[in-house]
């Protein structure tokens, strides 16, 4: 994904005519729709035909949705999306249209991944664009559910309660399954989905972790274990390969928060007083890309890919960056992410490490 984009970046811009570079933005556009369909396809792969989860869903503006009650009667259009996706602005016109078109015929709900987004940014972009539809804004649980792996990320669930399409696209094959989905008759009740176990939150300051172990992008083990006479500091940095290039225009303020804590870390990573290790999440990222990202960037900390996320439901992580720090006892001592109003002092802490 990025080694693309820098690609087409460093072309000098003087060098291409207007007609050569417009193609060549349209030729990346459309590699990276391809991708993230296949991205989308192989993430929902394993669960179609399967029954979705049980779950109910809170909107920005106070409602309540409960899919265990639609299930059976009505199918479900799932959109992940965030107000930073430049796939998804394009989308989102659409999408209104789509919820306009089908009207009662098909719960819509349009998930905010939540992922540098806020309650301020999901209900400005609400009134720019003109969205109707409800709106929730995930906190991860969503995400995890529904396999999340890009944005935006569509997910259909028919008549029966069964997962019937994922994609990224908005195309004829993503109308058809609408379509498809809406013609179906009932299933009735009772259905037997199964209920979304209620998820914690994960690790938080003064919390006490239990020894774990990572494996990094080479399959090399990286233990941790606490309280015993050679245990160190650990700190732990979740982060995504794509969030200086990517978010530098549309969210420039986490762009440059990505941008401080690699620099910061490259800088600490040489510390023996502190074990150091970064967790990639899956969201448009696989370990090859980390492999880039690494070479690119000449990063040398140990790189976790988060795969099925559990480590970001673990630690109780959903924004990028966030800074974890465990002490010898394992206690979490520091737990700070672009959110917080902490994340500078925290930012600082980590520059004080010896």
């Amino acid at each position: 994904m990025r080694v693309q984009l820098k690609g087409l970046m460093k072309i000098p811009l003087i060098a291409l005519s207007l007609s050569v570079f417009s193609q060549a933005c349209h030729a990346e556009d459309a590699d990276y729709a391809a991708e993230g369909e296949r991205r989308a396809k192989v993430a929902g792969e394993s669960l179609l035909g399967a029954p979705a989860p049980n779950i109910k869903i809170k909107d920005i503006d106070g409602g309540t949705i409960d899919l265990a009650q639609i299930y059976g009667e009505k199918p479900v259009y799932l959109k992940f999306w965030a107000t930073w996706c430049g796939p998804c602005r394009e989308q989102m016109q659409g999408f209104e249209e789509i919820y306009k078109k089908y009207g009662d015929k098909i719960q819509v709900v349009a998930i905010n991944t939540g992922i540098s987004d806020s309650l301020e940014s999901v209900t400005a972009f609400r009134k720019k664009v003109g969205l109707t539809m409800p709106i929730t804004i995930d906190n991860g649980e969503l995400a995890r559910a529904f396999q999340l792996r890009v944005t935006p990320q569509h997910v259909l669930i028919d008549k029966k309660g069964q997962f019937a399409y994922f994609g990224h696209k908005d195309d004829l094959a993503l109308h058809q399954a609408l379509d498809n989905v809406v013609a179906e008759k009932p299933a009735g009740k009772p259905l037997n989905n199964p209920d979304l176990a209620l998820k914690d939150d994960g690790y938080q300051k003064g919390d006490t972790a239990q020894d774990i172990s990572f494996s990094t992008i080479d399959e090399q083990s990286f233990n941790v274990r606490f309280n015993t006479s050679n245990s160190k500091k650990v700190a732990v940095v979740f982060f995504a390969p794509w969030c200086e290039w990517y978010l530098e225009e549309t969210e420039p303020r986490t762009s440059k928060a990505c941008t401080q804590v690699r620099e910061l870390l490259e800088s600490k990573s040489k510390s023996t007083d502190v074990q150091w290790v970064t967790v990639s999440s899956n969201l448009w990222t696989s370990a090859a890309d980390l492999k880039d990202y690494r070479k690119s960037y000449a990063a040398t900390p140990p790189i976790v890919f988060d795969d099925d996320g559990e480590l970001f439901k673990q630690f109780g992580v959903n924004q990028i960056p966030t800074i974890t720090v465990i002490e010898p006892n394992g206690v979490i001592s520091l737990k700070s992410s672009i959110q917080d109003e902490d994340f500078e002092a925290a930012l600082h802490t980590l520059s004080s490490f010896k």
